[in-house]
């Protein structure tokens, strides 16, 4: 099964309602020490936090108990959301000694290790985005602008989004035509993992297409 499955169950869920996988990744940060990937990633930190940012907005771990914020309207809240929780953590748990940012685009579902792949099953994430912009690709313009993207010449329209500095998504759009309906595909760097797990993908894909 897709990890887009996994993720769209989760859309909207806060993490702290999974109560046993919340409990899980904050204990295992719980007095985490930031030198490493304050050093591989060149993150600012402090005596008490580590500072990232998800699609260009601040977050920060809180170093003591493992505990994770963001900044909303300039204050810092606890309240995230299961998807974005569980990228924040995949980034500082999987990222490698030397990570590599290839250059080499893939599409995304090449690397969730689906060793077998159903294609009459819709994807849960794509199809309904597919749906909302079909025939209707400069409101899809639009929306990647507003959400930070850079145009790219590809397909009908293409947009890139920047995850995290390091990790970024591209977003392929075809209009339907006579011949076909409209069509998403999303691309990775093909050493994505050197900085996530494959599983993240799918949270990461969720949160851009929300901001959608």
């Amino acid at each position: 099964m897709s990890v887009n499955y996994h993720a769209y169950q989760s859309r909207g869920v806060l993490f702290e309602e999974y109560e046993v996988v919340c409990q899980q990744w904050r204990e295992e940060f719980s007095e985490y020490k930031p030198e490493r990937i304050a050093k591989i990633l060149h993150l600012e930190t402090d005596q008490e936090y580590l500072y990232l940012t998800y699609f260009r907005c601040p977050y920060r771990l809180r170093l003591r108990d493992g505990v994770l914020e963001k900044e909303v309207e300039e204050q810092w809240t606890d309240k995230l959301y299961f998807n974005e929780a569980m990228s924040l953590y995949h980034l500082l748990h999987y990222t490698k000694d030397l990570p590599v940012v290839s250059g080499k685009w893939v599409p995304s579902h090449t690397i969730d290790g689906v060793v077998s792949r159903n294609p009459a099953v819709k994807d849960p994430l794509l199809s309904p985005f597919e749906t909302k912009y079909n025939g209707k690709i400069e409101s899809f313009k639009k929306a990647c602008l507003l959400a930070g993207g850079e145009a790219l010449e590809i397909g009908d329209a293409a947009y890139e989004f920047e995850v995290f500095p390091w990790v970024h998504l591209r977003l392929v759009f075809w209009d339907a035509d006579e011949d076909f309906p409209t069509q998403v595909q999303v691309l990775v760097d093909q050493c994505i993992t050197d900085f996530v797990h494959y599983e993240t993908v799918g949270c990461m894909i969720s949160d851009l297409l929300e901001r959608l």
